[in-house]
This record gives structure tokens, C-alpha cells and sequence, in this order.
């Protein structure tokens, strides 16, 4: 047990290091055979507000024999503490020294936390490359989107987790925990005979795991109540998983296909559950489209007659550009109408088809007019550019789109203001998109030099870009391959953390590591060969239904929603698993 309580006085936010907060977990010592970490590679503040945490906390602790702990990013003031006094980096619950786990389990959610996981490693008293680790030393797991692409980050982890973690990840710590006599490569060795594991050291082809029915999860829910301000201070309940839109940029409409609905019953327990447990009185329903969720109305006049008097918030972070979804969000909004959130992706009809959003203009209009009308006088847009097959007639679309919806939408209330707010694309594995080019710094900046001058003499329009440089950073690691590791390691070297925060970035520290690692942009943002370094990873979604998806994107043609009718992608016949709909 490390003794930090005499260093908190010396850093900002000391709350976040307690871990004794409302609803954590604290085993004796004698009541459990594995001791685990969670690591979520940013803050904590950021970290708090991830599902996962929550979700794989719980079921891990409500096994007898199992004790999971978390760990996040220290702040730099307390990594200087650390440093300065050769401390190593702790648990929260028992400030235990990471390298003194059996187990930590790290979670790769964005490709800019990867420089996190090195430090977080460095810092936990263990070498970076698992073949350099002691025998002694923890066995490391990672899971999330980022394993998705385990090349990337292969040299620094023992064993990975494709797909879904809930059922998976406790068959792992079993089978270590059943197996603690053997060596380190001997345990491997039974992890990778698992369903949904993949294992460096023997390489094979590696189905994703999914849980096929999430009802069938059956463990008490009880989310931590932070003491500090976390990004989302609310309860979070998951409603469903998947999605059946199927945009072609998307990659969690693709690797958490298919759609699993929880049933009404399901879904009404746990909100009963989260609001006794957590004391919160907003609770997020959560999804990839929350108002697809086909008993979503009859959820949401839950709190309209069972919470009335509670006076609980609803908010749903994923709505379709229909009316429908504005008369959702009017229902739980009430009175106070703050902002409506569109993302109809890109500006032209044209873009649209081609990346398979499945919104038509007229959709778009009817839902702004609908939304104003209603009372919302904030609107929100969310566009990309660097689309494949995208001109700069479809950049110019965005604005021309914008202006439309003033025109219509103006006159309904005066004091209208709109966002627009636009993101770089980056291309995705397993997407239909993989194999296209990116655009590069310059190109960026032309575009984004575009929209500005569309827009920088419109009062009632505040434009947001995402930055070009961390866009292309994560460029380079999104399609990563094994030089990819080394890029990190090197940039991690020379000074590279918590990268996704802007204040931090350091893009001359990753062109210095780009030089020195001899990577160079045209392999990693041009057009990619069609054998690609995560084909070994089999998602469920067949290679040829990307390719035929990818082809109708050139053709502008449009793939229908998987609600309508299935489209052959793969899932029934490579994992047997069907849409599970709410009863």
C-alpha cells in the first residue's frame, strides 16, 4: 500500500485519488484469490463518465473470488510527486502499486490515450514491451474500439479483448486465477484458447465476442458517485447496443453491430436501480441511437408518470433528424428547452448518399422547423470534411445547407443561433472506408479556410473545427501497423501525453517522432492495399459486404436500414447472431 495522503495537500483536486466513494467496492484481503486493476488511460474526470468502467466494476466485483480496483492518468502535478519521490502509481480503493496486481485491464476508447498507456505503465514500475516484463510482473489486457486494431499497440500488452468485454473478460480472470501456478506464457497460452482473445505471442484469427442477449447480464448495477466534477454528472443507462443505419464512416455502427435491445422491463428495473443507487436526479439513456429504440416512447412516459413528482431530467445523447425525435426530445425537455443536437454529417445530398446517412434535406428542414417551433432557439450541427469522393462543391453545401435553415427557421423565432461544428474524417478499420485515402494537413486547412470564409459574417452562426493537427495524428494510428507501436513509444519519449487535450498537444514532439521512426505520411493517409493488418480480426462483418458497400458509395447508392430487411453482412452467418429486439 502506497502511503500518498501526505502528498494529496499538494495537488489539485485530491478527491479524485480517494476512491472511497459512494457505491465503490472494498474486499478484505482474505475473501478474494485475483486482485485486478481497471485503467482508464486519461483523468479521472474523464474516465468517471465511461460506461465501461462502470458496467465491467460491478460485474467483476460481484464474483466472490475476484477484487477489480481502478486507476487512472495522475494529473501532472501528482506524476511530478511520483517521479520526484520514485513512488509508483496506485490503485484508488487500496492505493496498492500497479505492478503488484495479477492482473490490470487497460481500455483503449481513443487513439491519442495511447501515449497515456505508456506513461501509466512507466509509471507503474513495469517495462513498456511485455517481452521485457518480469515474470512477476501483472498480466496486461486491453479492450475498447482501440483493440479493434490490436497491431498498433501489441509489443506493450499480453493479451487483447475483440469485442465486447462483460462476459469475456471474467472467463479470462478466471481461467488466470485457476491456473496461478503456471507461468506468465502458460496462462497465455490458456487465454488465447478463449472466444473473443487474442494474444500476441500466438497469433491466430480471432473472432469478436459479443453478448447476444444483454438481458441475460444479470448483476447488480450500482455506478460510483464521484466526489469531483466529472464531464458527465449523471446516471448512465445503456438501453441498447448496435446500430442499423449503417453509415459507411462509422466504426461502432459496424463492429457493434448487431442491434441488442433491452427490453422495456429490463431497461425500467435499472432505472429504478441507478436513481436509489447514485442519488442522481438526471440520468442519460444511452445508445448509438437512442431514438431508435423501438419502445423509446413508452420509456420516456416512464418519467413523465412514475418520476413525476421526483422531478427527474432525461437526457438522450443520440437522436435521429426526424420529427419524431423532436417530439421525444420535447417530452422530456419540458419547459426548458436548452440545445438540439443534428447530425446530418455533411452538407450536399450527394455526401449524404455516398457515406449512407439516410437523411434526406427535406428531413433536415422539417426537423429544424419542428425543433424551433417547439421552442428551441439553439440548434446544433455536426458535419465532416475530407469524405471520401468529397468536392469542394459539397464543402460549400454545408454553408448553403445552413443558410436554408436560417431562412426557414428565422422568422419562426428571431433570437435563433446555430453551431456548426466540424470534424476531420479519419478512416476507420473494419469500415467500408478503410481503404480510402486521407486528406492531409494542407488539404485540411484549405477546406477548413473554406468554411470560414462562409461563415465569419454570420452573427447568428458560431463555426467550430476540430483541430488539424490532432486529426492528423490520429491518422497515423488509426490504421496503424506494427511501426505504429514504435511512433507512439518515441513520441511518448520525447515528452507526448494526454494528447487529446489541446493544451497538451505536442505535434512538433510527433514530427520529430515521425522523422526519427522513418514513417512516412503517404503510406499511412494514401490508399491502403486491400490486405489489411487487422484482416485477422474477424468482426462478424464479412470483407466482402465492406467492399460492395464501398462500391455503392462511389455509385451514390444507398443501403437500406437492417430493420427492413437483412443485408447480408455477415453477422448471422460468421457469429450466428440475429437483431434482438425490446418486448
Amino acid at each position: 500500500m502506497i502511503d500518498i495522503n501526505k502528498y494529496l495537500v499538494k495537488v489539485s483536486k485530491p478527491a479524485q485519488y480517494l476512491g472511497n466513494e459512494l457505491n465503490s467496492v472494498h474486499k478484505n484481503k482474505n475473501d478474494y484469490k485475483l486482485h485486478s486493476c481497471f485503467i482508464f488511460p486519461d483523468l479521472y474526470e474523464i474516465g468517471m463518465s465511461s460506461l465501461a468502467v462502470h458496467i465491467l466494476y460491478n460485474i467483476v466485483n460481484n464474483e466472490s473470488e475476484h477484487y477489480i480496483e481502478r486507476a487512472f492518468a495522475p494529473d501532472i502535478d501528482l506524476e511530478e510527486i511520483l517521479r520526484k519521490k520514485d513512488l509508483p502509481l496506485f490503485s484508488l480503493e487500496t492505493k496498492t502499486a500497479l505492478n503488484k496486481f495479477d492482473v490490470l485491464g487497460f481500455t483503449l476508447s481513443y487513439e491519442l490515450s495511447y501515449t497515456n498507456v505508456l506513461n501509466i505503465i512507466n509509471l507503474g514500475k513495469m517495462e513498456l514491451e511485455s517481452k521485457n516484463r518480469l515474470e512477476s510482473d501483472p498480466i496486461l489486457i486491453a479492450g475498447g474500439t482501440g483493440a479493434n486494431n490490436p497491431i498498433v499497440m501489441e509489443e506493450f500488452f499480453d493479451a487483447f479483448i475483440i469485442g465486447e468485454g462483460e462476459e469475456v473478460f471474467l472467463e479470462m480472470l478466471n481461467a488466470i486465477k485457476e491456473n496461478q501456478h503456471l507461468t506468465k506464457k502458460e496462462k497465455l497460452e490458456k487465454l488465447s484458447n478463449i472466444d473473443g482473445v487474442y494474444v500476441p505471442l500466438f497469433k491466430k484469427e480471432v473472432k469478436k465476442r459479443i453478448v447476444a442477449d444483454l438481458n441475460n447480464l444479470n448483476y447488480e448495477y450500482k455506478q460510483i458517485v464521484p466526489f469531483v466534477k466529472v464531464v458527465h454528472e449523471r446516471a448512465i443507462l445503456e438501453i441498447q447496443r448496435g446500430c442499423t443505419r449503417g453509415c459507411r464512416f462509422c466504426q461502432a455502427g459496424i463492429v457493434y453491430r448487431p442491434i441488442r435491445e433491452k427490453n422495456l422491463s429490463k431497461n425500467k428495473d435499472e432505472i429504478r436501480n441507478l436513481l436509489d443507487s447514485t442519488g442522481y436526479n438526471e440520468i442519460s439513456l444511452t445508445s448509438l441511437s437512442s431514438s431508435d429504440y423501438s419502445k423509446i416512447s413508452e420509456l420516456i412516459n416512464i418519467f413523465s408518470t412514475e418520476y413525476k413528482s421526483e422531478n427527474i431530467s432525461v437526457s438522450l445523447p443520440s437522436l435521429r433528424m426526424n420529427t419524431h425525435s423532436v417530439d421525444i426530445a420535447a417530452k422530456i425537455e419540458e419547459g426548458k428547452k436548452t440545445g438540439f443536437t443534428f447530425a446530418p454529417e455533411a452538407g450536399s445530398q450527394r455526401m449524404r448518399d455516398i457515406i449512407n446517412k439516410g437523411v434526406s434535406e427535406e428531413e433536415i428542414m422539417e426537423t429544424a422547423i419542428s425543433a424551433v417551433t417547439n421552442g428551441w432557439t439553439r440548434l446544433k450541427f455536426y458535419f465532416m470534411i475530407g469524405l471520401p469522393f468529397e468536392t469542394d462543391e459539397d464543402v460549400y453545401a454545408i454553408g448553403k445547407l445552413i443558410n436554408e435553415v436560417l431562412g426557414k427557421c428565422v422568422p419562426i423565432n428571431r433570437s435563433l443561433k446555430v453551431t456548426v461544428s466540424v470534424s476531420n474524417f479519419v478512416p476507420k478499420p473494419h469500415t467500408p472506408f478503410q481503404w480510402e485515402k486521407q486528406i492531409n494537413l494542407s488539404e485540411i486547412d484549405r477546406k477548413q479556410n473554406l468554411l470560414r470564409e462562409m461563415f465569419f459574417k454570420n452573427r447568428r452562426v458560431t463555426l467550430r473545427l476540430h483541430d488539424k493537427e490532432l486529426s492528423y495524428i490520429e491518422g497515423y494510428i488509426s490504421r496503424g501497423n506494427e511501426k505504429t507501436g514504435k511512433l507512439i513509444k518515441r513520441a511518448w519519449e520525447l515528452g507526448a501525453k494526454f494528447e487529446s487535450w489541446k493544451e497538451h498537444f505536442k505535434f512538433n514532439v510527433w514530427i520529430q517522432a515521425l522523422n526519427d521512426t522513418n514513417i512516412k505520411e503517404e503510406e499511412f493517409f494514401g490508399k491502403q492495399d486491400l490486405e489489411l493488418p487487422w484482416d485477422f480480426i474477424n468482426i462478424g462483418v464479412s470483407r466482402d459486404f465492406l467492399m460492395k458497400e464501398l462500391e455503392k458509395a462511389k455509385e451514390i447508392s444507398l443501403t437500406k436500414d437492417c430493420r427492413l430487411g437483412c443485408n447480408n453482412c455477415g453477422m448471422i452467418k460468421n457469429l450466428n447472431c440475429e437483431m434482438k429486439y425490446s418486448v
